[in-house]
């Protein structure tokens, strides 16, 4: 999912995945995105 929002929005990494928390915090979920060498590598 989150390679599909970098893609849609042209985002860096850094900022995808800050976007990605922030999406988590507003839906009330006790997750955090991954550091961006891990979604890096797992592209």
């Amino acid at each position: 999912m989150a390679f599909m929002i970098k893609r849609v929005f042209s985002m860096p990494l850094r900022g995808l995945r800050e976007f990605m928390n922030s999406v988590f915090k507003l839906a009330q979920l006790m997750l955090s995105c991954s550091h961006c060498v891990c979604i890096s590598k797992r592209a």
